[in-house]
């Protein structure tokens, strides 16, 4: 028997699982009794020709040469894998392939790595040979239950299909609309079916925030005290607490109120909720960009770091937020490990709740590919700060999914004065269960959980003040990398009548998608902003003036093609290539780009001569050829500095507070200014 895997871990896994197996250091596999072979690939080993691959005359961009279509797509071996798959090809010649199991990764990407191997390999024999399909963590009793239960291997075609259609229709779309972009443009200008997607989208966030006019609108509120406990209550129009008049009679006639309101109604309801599912590498990527500010591809580094270096986490490059219904006994054996390692993370779990009918935490229909991200065992003591916040953001939440629902009671108190109607909303918490009490000090209330008194109906409260607020309407914010992740993961399209779309990217995929995009220099960050470049914009606004090109830029179209790519591999690969072989010789493209001169932020504070620019890592000044070292580095700290910092800066400001870290790991809050040139820290005074 041979098996092959799509990693060297998951390789080592199935050889313990299975038992009897040694490992060879000469000749990098698992062998058993001398008949018996587990082998591993190291992710994707082959890819597809470059054009110029197929004919020399395409190393050249002519625009007369497009489309570039190539009847036969063939693969070659990627740079540095050559030896792996040479050790692939000698386990097949020595232990034959009369029983063979292909164990890649259960999903598209697992099955297309497998069948590009097989391709290059030269076998064909899909009845005959087998598949493992399992997502969930392999145990020995998971691994010896999916070789019994492995299918034939021609039971996946469609995955091998869609797969095989996804990688060609990237390579055609890439490669020929690149070209026609750049060699029209005299600007190299990348494009990417689904890169170029979610540029659009940023490009139309951004634009409607700048086109956005604020309009001012008006809240009142009454201060009433009721037994010498203080609460707000809001006058209500047909249920609406905003008004868009200042001259509205409520308005008007609220600001006379004077003496006791009746309270007409008190409704009170229980509510819950229920504690959070686990991660998945898109998850965790939004957790870690909100709480810790660090980019999705850094946490996806680092979570990868702790599955293979330190082994104490799962798998990462999970979609997944569920284990499978046999995971019970990992489950259960990781907690028992890690609440004696971590006592105070663990406190008020409900072990009761580690059972397979709890289908939130133990769910094999849901899980996709891998099962959710789990630490396996505790950090090393050694791992950096990062890392440690990492893992402890995932240790908290294997904590939370056995602990009890938060429940709180909600009221909602309706008074009357005058024939005006006021609302007051607040809860009291009856138990704190996964959320957990907050220290004293850190609970804060809003309008809508303020702590109410006990009031009943027909009870007058006294009014002891009044306000009218006036707020302003906001757009929609910019795009950060959470919020950027949750668009590709549950995509949102207006003409989508509100019905589920096909994710954008996988999640092993979408953090370089982001990445991309900045290293292209089509989107910038600033502080957690990720905002479009006049490159970006020149991009998009170049693509949306040609009607055959616009809809490859639409969150609508780039999803239907998901979908079609599950559905109808075939077809979706056939209609990519008559799109382009139809449209792209009548496509005509006039703008040119011109490099946009660089901004001045301020003028240079050491040599008085030049002016403070961008650049990609730093801020400098535009005499340094000249010899002006000036700089301001765009990261100090770990804390990013942007343009808006260093504006005030050469101006004599200092920035606001931010949070920083120093060489050993350990958090800091300073403020930053400029003394003589050069940059200093300006720390909070003590109290």
């Amino acid at each position: 028997m041979i098996i092959l895997t799509e990693k060297p871990s998951v390789a080592k896994d199935i050889a313990t699982g299975l038992g009897g197996y040694s490992f060879s250091k000469t000749k990098r596999w698992w062998e058993k009794d001398g008949n018996s072979c587990i082998v591993s690939a190291a992710g994707h080993l082959l890819e597809l020709y470059m054009p110029e691959d197929y004919d020399e005359k395409y190393r050249k961009w002519n625009l007369s040469d497009l489309p570039i279509l190539p009847e036969n797509f063939r693969t070659k071996p990627k740079e540095d894998t050559k030896k792996v798959l040479d050790i692939i090809a000698l386990a097949f010649k020595t232990f034959g392939t009369d029983d063979f199991i292909l164990a890649t990764d259960a999903d598209r990407e697992g099955e297309l790595i497998g069948a590009l191997i097989l391709e290059y390999l030269k076998f064909d024999d899909y009845e005959r040979a087998r598949r493992f399909w399992v997502s969930e963590a392999l145990t020995p009793e998971v691994v010896k239950k999916g070789i019994a239960d492995a299918k034939p291997l021609s039971s996946f075609a469609m995955y091998r299909k869609s797969g095989s259609a996804r990688s060609k229709a990237d390579w055609l779309i890439g490669i020929n609309i690149t070209r026609l972009l750049t060699g029209s443009s005299h600007h190299l200008l990348h494009f990417g079916r689904v890169q170029t997607a979610v540029l659009g989208a940023i490009y139309l966030r951004d634009k409607n925030i700048a086109a956005f006019k604020s309009a001012p609108y008006w809240q009142f509120r009454l201060k009433m005290s009721h037994q010498g406990q203080d609460f707000y209550m809001f006058l209500t129009s047909g249920g609406k607490r905003d008004f868009y008049e200042l001259e509205a009679p409520e308005l008007q006639k609220a600001g006379n109120l004077t003496g006791k309101l009746e309270i007409k109604e008190v409704k009170q309801e229980k509510k819950s909720e229920l504690p959070p599912l686990l991660y998945s590498l898109t998850a965790l990527q939004k957790e870690c960009s909100t709480r810790l500010h660090i980019s999705p591809e850094e946490t996806l580094s680092i979570v990868q770091k702790l599955y293979e270096e330190y082994k104490c986490m799962s798998y990462p490059r999970t979609s997944s937020s569920y284990l499978g219904d046999d995971n019970v006994e990992l489950f259960s054996k990781t907690f028992r490990n890690l609440s004696s390692a971590y006592p105070l993370e663990s406190k008020g779990c409900d072990e009761n709740l580690i059972d397979s009918s709890n289908k939130r935490l133990f769910n094999s229909e849901k899980i996709q590919g891998h099962h959710a991200l789990i630490p396996l065992s505790p950090i090393p003591s050694e791992a950096a700060q990062k890392e440690k916040d990492v893992y402890n953001i995932v240790l908290e939440r294997f904590f939370q999914t056995v602990m009890k629902e938060f429940l709180y009671m909600q009221t909602i108190i309706t008074g009357e004065k005058d024939g005006l109607s006021f609302t007051a909303i607040g809860r009291t918490v009856t138990r704190w269960g996964w959320r957990k009490k907050l220290e004293e000090g850190e609970e804060t209330e809003d309008d809508e959980n303020q702590s109410l008194p006990d009031l009943k109906s027909g009870d007058l409260v006294e009014i002891v003040g009044k306000e009218l607020l006036e707020k302003k309407t906001k757009p929609k914010k910019h795009f950060t990398n959470a919020s950027l992740l949750s668009l590709m993961e549950n995509p949102k399209d207006e003409n989508s009548d509100g019905k589920k779309l096909a994710g954008l990217g996988t999640p092993a995929t979408r953090a370089s998608i982001i990445s991309e995009l900045i290293h292209h220099q089509y989107v910038r960050q600033e502080k957690q902003n990720l905002l479009i470049t006049e490159l970006g914009c020149f991009l998009i606004e170049t693509v949306i003036e040609i009607p055959d090109l616009r809809n490859l830029i639409s969150i609508g179209t780039t999803t239907m093609w998901e979908q079609q790519l599950q559905d109808a591999p075939d077809e979706f690969l056939d209609g990519i290539t008559k799109f382009l072989m139809e449209n792209l010789p009548r496509i005509s493209i006039t703008q040119k780009w011109i490099k946009p001169e660089k901004e001045s932020l301020g003028s240079c504070p050491v040599c008085k001569k030049g002016r403070i620019i961008a650049g990609k890592n730093n801020y400098y000044c535009s005499e340094y050829k000249a010899g002006c070292q000036f700089r301001i580095w765009q990261t100090v700290s770990e804390a990013s500095v942007t343009q808006t910092d260093v504006k005030a800066l050469l101006s004599g400001k200092k920035t606001g507070q931010k949070t920083m870290k120093n060489k050993d790991g350990k958090v800091f809050k300073a403020a930053l200014c400029l003394e003589d040139g050069k940059l200093k820290f300006i720390f909070p005074r003590k109290n």
